[in-house]
């Protein structure tokens, strides 16, 4: 009776080791769900295969070429997201994170470490529309339900979170509901390249960020390589994002770069860049408007020397004969209303949604220019 016991134990701690801490209605429930990696799903938007880290978005080989920095940041699955075809009537989530601190002073939980649930809307032509995001409640459990469905079948995508260091992560659905992983787009993808704010800084959720604002709005592939305080158009980083084969290149590394960094890389890395890539179109954009402009200068305000520095090299390239690169000022990407950002540096919601209305005409123009049909191909 003392072995069966000791048994039963065992399988109690075990259970409430599963369960993250769930209450026993859920912990009975987890127990019936059959759980995916999230890598065999069709993850997409990790640009390489061989990373330091299960979700990582820089290669091995970057390692000595890239910052520390940079590498540092690549460790987060920022913007990486899987697609389904499910009627369960729950979706669970199963992680683990290298780091147990789930946020930070630019990024709160939901963004930092949460994942982020989004269904097609056959009504509105699949349009991907926003169901749920890891509740604050249960942030810290490694096992949660992340939403209870209508149970029928629906697309559905979930995006992993945008700044914590996943070492693991599992889709649950019920055993026995109809499943069908939807493989990763083979399509050309849309890079970003830039900085804490390409990383989604001050979104709310993960799919806020407006390079996922932008994937969905245009039906992209996004890899999003933005590097908190680290985007600085190192030449190594022109060699190593030419590795990759992009629709569009986004460039926008000015809000960490000095006049002397715009003056000293911008150049390089923008004729680096062009020389690996010389088809794929980049869009070069500025850094944003101060959202106090109004209240120092008004209608006046002057852009930071830099802003100009880096015109003048966009000039300077279309003038030699640069026919596939478009420029994005600043001077209004927060708006004008100021309640674009929480520090004055980082956009909030309504900031993203202002980057991405102001980037996503650029960027179809981009494509479109460069589509087969009007290519000749």
């Amino acid at each position: 009776m003392k072995k069966y016991a000791g048994k039963i134990l065992i399988g109690f701690f075990c259970l409430f080791e599963f369960a993250g801490g769930l209450g026993a209605e859920d912990a009975a429930i987890a127990q019936n769900i059959e759980w995916r990696d999230m890598r065999s799903v069709g993850l997409e938007g990790k640009g390489w295969a061989d990373t330091p880290q299960p979700y990582g978005r820089m290669p091995s080989s970057a390692k000595g070429r890239a910052t520390d920095a940079v590498m540092g940041n690549a460790a987060s699955s920022t913007g990486m997201c899987i697609n389904f075809e499910t009627d369960a009537s729950e979706i669970w989530i199963k992680r683990k994170f290298a780091n147990n601190t789930l946020g930070e002073h630019n990024f709160n939980v939901c963004s930092h470490s949460g994942f982020d649930l989004y269904c097609a809307d056959k009504s509105d032509g699949g349009k991907l529309k926003w169901l749920a995001s890891t509740p604050y409640a249960d942030s810290t459990k490694e096992v949660y339900k992340l939403f209870g469905t209508n149970g029928k079948k629906n697309i559905y995508r979930v995006y992993l979170p945008l700044r914590n260091c996943l070492l693991s992560a599992e889709l649950g659905i019920p055993k026995g509901a109809y499943f069908r992983a939807i493989p990763a787009r083979n399509e050309k993808p849309l890079v970003f390249y830039g900085t804490s704010i390409v990383h989604g800084a001050y979104a709310s959720h993960a799919g806020l960020s407006h390079p996922s604002i932008i994937g969905r709005r245009l039906d992209k592939p996004v890899i999003n390589l933005g590097f908190s305080g680290s985007a600085k158009m190192e030449i190594e980083m022109a060699d190593i994002l030419a590795e990759l084969d992009a629709a569009v290149y986004i460039i926008d590394c000015q809000p960490n770069m000095s006049e002397k960094l715009v003056e000293s890389n911008c150049e390089k890395f923008l004729r680096r860049l062009r020389k690996l890539r010389p088809e794929t179109p980049i869009l070069l954009v500025e850094q944003p408007n101060s959202a106090r402009d109004w209240y120092w200068m008004g209608k006046n305000a002057k852009r930071p020397k830099k802003c100009y520095i880096q015109r003048d090299i966009f000039k300077k390239l279309c003038g030699e004969g640069e026919e596939n690169m478009l420029y994005l000022k600043g001077d209004t990407l927060y708006g004008t209303h100021g309640e674009a950002s929480v520090d004055d540096i980082h956009p909030g919601d309504l900031g993203m949604m202002e980057l991405a209305d102001q980037m996503t005409p650029l960027i179809a123009k981009l494509l479109k220019k460069n589509s087969p049909s009007n290519k000749g191909d």
